[in-house]
């Protein structure tokens, strides 16, 4: 925040903090929107579900004849064709465009009806149910979740999670103990794998214990533990080779942090003023101290297996950081967000929404033959609720097999 007080006037700042724009997902204007378009849903859906109630309710019994003037597809021709011929060219019509026809006949009329992929019409229903669901899931996490980071040196257990933006500790009802950490460097010395052996204890049981890795977290009661970051947090015993450029005997020093020693077969003391884990790119390095007597001292930078010996080569020796003991922290991302099982179950429906509504169509097929034996009426109603002209076009094919007059 006082970086953008600098950047912003009184005025600006005041207004941009009003409005909650620094956390602009967490504002209040952003959870109104949200909370407006779930209304907005909410009341197309309910006003839609009449409509597909009746839709996909089973088909009544009785026959109504308006269906044939009030479809949105109709169409209506003669035939001289015997009636059981008639029937049967009927039945294969509908047959192949919708499916095997039910028939009944009334008042001297036989009418044929056929439906298919009315349950399609739910996709509608489930696709705006999931997006509630997903964002009354955002909401939840947003409220009542949290995302944060602990940092346990090996050995040691912790109960507290510091959370990210500045928003203060929070308390665990339990205790993360890192067991073990260890890390695979390359030949560059950059990291390639690190993991850690965490234990949960909760009551003081171990409750449970389980390698974390980078993309491989722990689960326990909700929260979520994710491999984040690590780093070094004491560092001892290092061993340094110094390397006599004249007699080329190579002598192993052990030393600890600001702890001098002598060298071999000279009145020179070296000592390590500083340790870094990574240096320029070039993995683990120590800040070497030259102490000669009657001069200034002289420091430079020591890597691991060699790097940079061109910086190493001091006092008639060539130093080398050959190897140390070290106690890693494991830095753990904590996050909390007990909305996403109605996330989950969001996506889920949103999925079979989409499948019903890409992959079904709805099709209905009503037929109708009247009239008598010199001329017989056939009168055709149909619906579909998409690919409409499709639908046309297989239709009139279809009916040019039937002989008109």
């Amino acid at each position: 925040m006082e970086r953008y007080k600098a950047l912003y006037s009184p005025g600006v700042f005041s207004a941009l903090k009003f409005f909650n724009i620094f956390d602009m997902y967490h504002s209040w204007w952003f959870t109104t929107l949200l909370i407006l378009l779930s209304i907005n849903i909410i009341v197309c859906t309910f006003k839609q579900v009449p409509r597909i109630i009746r839709l996909i309710s089973p088909e009544k019994k009785e026959i109504d004849d308006t269906i044939f003037r009030s479809s949105q597809i109709r169409k209506t021709f003669q035939s001289q064709q015997r009636l059981s011929d008639l029937e049967r060219q009927s039945e294969i019509l509908i047959k192949s465009l919708v499916g095997n026809p039910v028939k009944i006949t009334k008042n001297g009329a036989s009418y044929f009806f056929a439906e298919k992929g009315k349950y399609s019409r739910l996709g509608m229903i489930f696709v705006h149910i999931s997006i509630l669901l997903i964002l009354a899931g955002g909401l939840i996490g947003t409220m009542w979740g949290f995302n944060g980071q602990m940092n346990i040196v090996e050995g040691e257990k912790s109960d507290t999670v510091t959370l990210f933006g500045g928003k203060g500790p929070e308390k665990l009802d339990f205790d993360v103990r890192c067991d073990d950490f260890t890390v695979e460097f390359y030949e560059t010395g950059m990291p390639k794998e690190y993991k850690t052996d965490l234990t949960i204890i909760d009551d003081e049981k171990k409750v449970v214990s389980g390698v974390m890795r980078v993309n491989h977290p722990l689960v326990y009661k909700g929260l979520k533990f994710c491999q984040a970051t690590y780093g070094i947090a004491e560092v001892s015993d290092f061993r340094i080779v110094a390397k006599n450029n004249k007699t080329e005997e190579e002598t192993v020093l052990k030393l600890n942090m600001m702890k001098k020693v002598s060298l071999p077969d000279s009145n020179t003391s070296f000592a390590i003023a500083r340790f870094v884990t990574d240096h320029g790119g070039m993995g683990p390095a120590v800040l070497g101290v030259l102490l000669e007597p009657g001069k200034a001292h002289d420091i430079f930078w020591i890597f691991q297996n060699g790097r940079s010996s061109d910086q190493q080569q001091k006092g008639g020796f060539a130093f080398t950081l050959k190897d140390f003991s070290r106690l890693y922290y494991t830095g753990i991302q904590v996050s909390k967000d007990p909305g996403v099982s109605l996330v989950w179950i969001g996506f889920c429906l949103i999925m079979m929404g989409f499948i019903l509504n890409l992959f079904f169509t709805h099709k209905r097929i009503w037929l109708r033959i009247s009239g008598s034996q010199d001329k017989y009426e056939i009168s055709i109603a149909a619906g579909v609720s998409k690919n409409r002209e499709t639908f046309e076009e297989k239709l009139e094919g279809l009916t040019r097999e039937i002989t008109v007059e």
